[in-house]
């Protein structure tokens, strides 16, 4: 639902593009808009995720990220958000989910935009929410409608959180004092698959080997406390 409502823009609400190589550890760095929120993760693909998301940082495939690599990606990632927030409309999103026009959006108005934008990017109907999903955050007063102030409330905090996220500056540095185990001034894959499968290991609570919604809502108050 939440891709429905901001579409492209709710992923550029990353906070930085280096944050790539923790995409396999949602603990450490949340995905807004993101669909791995919503599902199970095995510990057992994370290396093989984290390999995917360093070959497009490994701009000269040398097998390293060097901090001018990291530092190029988030400045390109910035520059993006920032032209993203500047087209960000939430009244063309409202007027395109609000099929009949009466002034507020019902579940079954979201659904179909919902479906209509699964089908066209996979072929396959999407995935149905339990309780809602995002419908259910936005309908403030339960009374089973999405108005126009309740979708504009919604859409003034993610726009805020756009901007925030073009403004991040120094994740690449921080990266690297994480991952550059053996601080070299470079990360290697396996640095990279270190780092992505500590984070995994700290918010999987229960130490199965997989990663839910659960877990990862559970484990973002202690990694804020770890952060601070």
């Amino acid at each position: 639902m939440k891709n429905i409502l901001f579409g492209g823009a709710a992923a550029a609400a990353l906070v930085s593009g280096t944050a790539l190589l923790a995409q396999a550890a949602p603990a450490a760095m949340p995905m807004h808009g993101g669909h791995k929120m919503t599902q199970t993760e095995l510990r057992t693909d994370v290396p093989g995720h984290v390999a995917k998301m360093f070959a497009r940082l490994d701009a000269n495939r040398d097998g390293f990220i060097t901090k001018t690599e990291a530092d190029a990606v988030e400045t390109q990632h910035a520059a993006k958000v920032e032209q993203r927030a500047d087209r960000f409309d939430p009244a063309k999103m409202f007027a395109r989910l609000d099929t009949n026009k009466d002034g507020k959006i019902t579940q079954a108005e979201a659904d179909a935009a919902h479906n209509a934008r699964a089908q066209a990017k996979t072929g396959q109907p999407a995935k149905a929410h339990n309780g809602g999903g995002m419908f259910a955050r936005l309908d403030a007063n339960k009374d089973g409608f999405v108005t126009r102030a309740e979708f504009d409330a919604a859409a003034a905090q993610m726009h805020a959180r756009m901007e925030q996220a073009g403004m991040h500056h120094g994740f690449a540095e921080r990266m690297f004092g994480a991952a550059d185990f053996n601080k070299d001034g470079k990360i290697s894959v396996a640095e990279a698959q270190q780092m992505a499968l500590q984070h995994f290991d700290s918010a999987d609570l229960n130490h199965d080997g997989k990663l839910t919604p659960e877990e990862r809502k559970q484990s973002r108050p202690a990694h804020a406390g770890r952060k601070a």
